[in-house]
This record gives structure tokens, sequence and C-alpha cells, in this order.
């Protein structure tokens, strides 16, 4: 892909993402953005920990990117959908024999990719917080695993790595199960030392180490619905399936609405719970994760806009308003774009 730096119409939005670093007292932070298929604008700043002889930040770092897995689970998900593996409103209880059926009841796929189950899953029981579809929940990527190992015999990180990362040489993608030097550290300011969160490669826990570059290149493949250097190499229906909402009807007007678990805007919603700014067109779609990693993706304008940080608990520790924050990075985005 092709490189090409516009340093003065992105000067604001490194700016506000520098000052957003300090804030959030992360060490490290970076900021990809692309625009009609070229990387527009490049941009690293600080280290991989605080403490001394640490890295500077490259464009090879990779970033423990938390809540924007999901959308790579949302994806594997896609995939089983289209090859008629898994169906998009098949009840939970069809796949989940170990939970209470009468608990689960007509809850379905689709009600668990946007966020509206009303279920807690825990301590290896279910219950029922609030009626299906009426109100937003957290996400349940690990639930949706189970599910599609059951359906395929097949991980997250198996499915993934066979159809996207191994053939588009995402070499700074993946679930990270020992260190290596291009891992950046999680900073929690309540701890004084530096983390890294190491697990399985199954697909489905907080240990998705991505780089700034790989992920603008995923949020580009989904705008690009599946196409690559002139190829089709994913069918565009998975894409139109994730990106586009699928959030049940009985889900109140006022609140946000998902594709597979993208963020995905349509209007106004409430401001209590919205992490889209106001200044980006309907039909953009955005993932944020704990550590401040986001993928924003904003189709009328052709352009993806990625960046990294790796603080931990900054809302806690220090009161960082995360919401007002990416709502102010996607605004920060389109003011930039429009002087292209």
């Amino acid at each position: 892909m092709k490189l090409t730096l516009n340093k003065d119409v992105f000067k604001d939005i490194t700016t506000y993402t520098e000052n957003v670093r300090k804030d959030m007292h992360a060490s490290g932070s970076a900021l990809v953005i692309i625009k009609d298929n070229k990387i527009v604008h490049e941009w690293y700043s600080g280290d991989h920990h605080f403490e001394q002889g640490a890295k500077k930040i490259n464009q090879d770092s990779r970033f423990n990117v938390y809540s924007v897995r999901v959308t790579y689970v949302g994806f594997a998900i896609a995939l089983a959908i289209n090859e008629g593996l898994i169906d998009l409103d098949g009840r939970l209880s069809d796949y989940l024999y170990e939970y209470n059926k009468d608990i689960l009841g007509d809850t379905t796929i689709r009600h668990l990719l946007t966020r509206c189950t009303g279920l807690k899953f825990e301590n290896g029981g279910v219950y029922r917080t609030f009626d299906l579809g009426t109100d937003i929940e957290g996400k349940r990527p690990e639930i949706l695993a189970k599910i599609l190992y059951k359906a395929t015999g097949k991980t997250v990180n198996d499915i993934l790595t066979n159809r996207v990362f191994n053939p588009l040489n995402w070499t700074n993608t993946g679930w990270v199960t020992e260190g290596n030097n291009n891992l950046v550290c999680d900073i929690d300011s309540s701890k004084s030392y530096p983390t890294l969160r190491i697990g399985s490669n199954i697909g489905d826990e907080r240990n998705l180490y991505v780089s700034a570059r790989d992920l603008a290149f995923w949020g580009n493949l989904h705008l690009n619905k599946g196409e690559f250097e002139g190829r089709q190499i994913i069918p565009q229906e998975i894409f139109e399936l994730t990106t586009s909402i699928q959030s049940p009807n009985t889900l109140p007007d006022y609140l946000q609405k998902f594709g597979f678990l993208w963020w995905v805007k349509d209007g106004e919603v409430s401001v209590d719970y919205n992490e889209l700014g106001s200044e980006l067109p309907d039909g953009s779609y955005q993932i944020l994760g704990a550590s401040g990693c986001s993928c924003t993706v904003i189709p009328e304008y052709n352009a993806v806009a990625v960046r990294m940080f790796n603080s931990l608990n900054s809302y806690e520790n220090l009161g960082f308003d995360y919401i007002k924050d990416i709502q102010m990075f996607g605004n920060q985005v389109i003011s930039s774009l429009k002087h292209l």
C-alpha cells in the first residue's frame, strides 16, 4: 500500500492524539489514516513502557486491542453463517446445551452479536437481567467463540489465520501466547509496573495484539468489502452482514445499533452511551478497546482511521472520559479528511 504523508492536514488530530496519550498516562501511541486505499498519515510516539531502555513505538509495535477483538470474533461467525454452518436467527439453546433452556428462551445469535440478550453468564450458569432485545449490555465474545467451535470444530484463531491473516501476510496480528520484542506493555497507573497479557491462541481471550497498520488494513478490508488488490478474496456478503445494522426492531430507537459488534452510525442516539462522534456520517462504523485503541471506518469518505494507546483503567484511576474522547477523535478525523 502506497504511503502518502500529509502532515499539515493532520496536524490537529496528531496533536490531539499526543495530548490524549499524556492525559491517559499511556507510554505509547500510534495513528494511521487510510484514504482511497493509501496510507495518507502515519505517526508514532513514545515507548513500549515507561521503564529505562524501553523500545520506541514503531510500525511493528503491537498493541493489545482488547474489545476491538470482538469484530474479529464477529467476522469468524459471519464466515460460518455464510457457509451455512450457523443460523443468524438460530436460538442459543440450539448450541449451548449446558445452560438452562428456559432462561435462554428465544435468544438468538443475532441478539448476542448486537449486545441485547438480557442474559448474564456467570459461574457456569445463566440468568436474565432484562427483557430480550430491549436494552444494551456488555460483549460476550467468549460465548460466540464457544458457539463457533461447536458449529465448525474450529477456533476463531484457526478460521481467521487461514482465511485472513496468512493470505494477507498480516504478520503483526494474532493472539499472543508468549512474549516478543514487538509487544507493547499495558500501563495501569494503579500499578508500579508494566504488564503483558499472555493467553491461549483460541481467539476468545483479551490477548489479541495488533500493529496500527494491521488494524488499519483490517478496517480497509471491511471498507472494500473483501476486495484486495483487485481480487475478491472474501465474499462481499460477509461484510454486508458484519457492518450493517443487525439489531432487532425491538430495540428502542434511542439506543445504539450494532452490526456484528461494530457500532454503526444511524442517526443520533442517546448521548449517555454513544461512542460515535456527531460529525461521523451515517453508515460509519467503529470499535473501541479498553486500552484506548480504536478503528473507525467511514465509507462516505472511503477512509479508515486507527489510533493506538496502551493505558488501562484510566477512567477509574484518572477520571479520563473515554466516551468524550472517542467522540472527539471521530470528529477530528472528519475535520482532517475535509481538508484533504
